[in-house]
């Protein structure tokens, strides 16, 4: 199941007509996932389905999963933060399935490696910087003294959230948990 998610992800960022294809049939099967509320089994199949349908131009799906999913889910927010996590390099040791998504102490990884991560992808996030504000503004709901334990990053993030606030290109769910974060950032540097 994770080789299968993770081909649907990597080519989806392959712009070739054949890959492109591939991964539109590939992805048109699992949109039934992308319904679902909260956390479940298949929450990080529906997640990577909705990053790669984003990321071949369809944003739709991500807002839906981001909302469905995600906002006002315990579970879920606290999967998402542990497989940006687990995935940025936040976690020190590899997980055998995805049991490990469901820790809502979020004891497991090191929330400044993840605030870098974030920080420095959010510029690269191609068509899905929409899950890195959502991420970004969890993160420091979940550690609000983030800001102050490097007040360089946070500096560098906020002019990163200030660009791409002003840039547009983002959804109004994203503008506002960006605007947020700004505020943090500012407020506690």
């Amino acid at each position: 199941m994770l080789l299968h998610r993770q081909a649907l992800y990597l080519t989806s960022y392959d712009r070739s007509p054949e890959a492109v294809s591939w991964t539109a049939q590939a992805l048109h099967t699992r949109r039934g996932l992308l319904s679902r509320r909260g956390w479940t089994p298949q929450w990080a199949e529906a997640r990577s389905t909705a990053t790669a349908l984003a990321r071949l131009g369809d944003p739709q799906p991500l807002w839906d999963f981001i909302e469905r999913a995600v906002v006002n889910d315990d579970a879920g927010e606290a999967a998402n933060l542990n497989y940006w996590a687990y995935w940025l390099g936040g976690t020190p040791l590899p997980q055998a399935d995805d049991g490990f998504m469901r820790d809502r102490k979020l004891t497991g990884w090191d929330p400044v490696t993840l605030l870098r991560s974030l920080t420095n992808g959010l510029h690269d996030a191609p068509g899905y910087v929409d899950l890195y504000a959502h991420t970004l503004w969890s993160l420091l709901t979940a550690h609000p003294w983030l800001p102050q334990a490097s007040g360089l990053l946070a500096r560098e993030l906020a002019g990163r959230t200030e660009r791409l606030m002003d840039g547009g290109g983002i959804s109004e769910r994203s503008r506002r948990e960006l605007g947020t974060v700004n505020y943090l950032l500012r407020d506690r540097t």
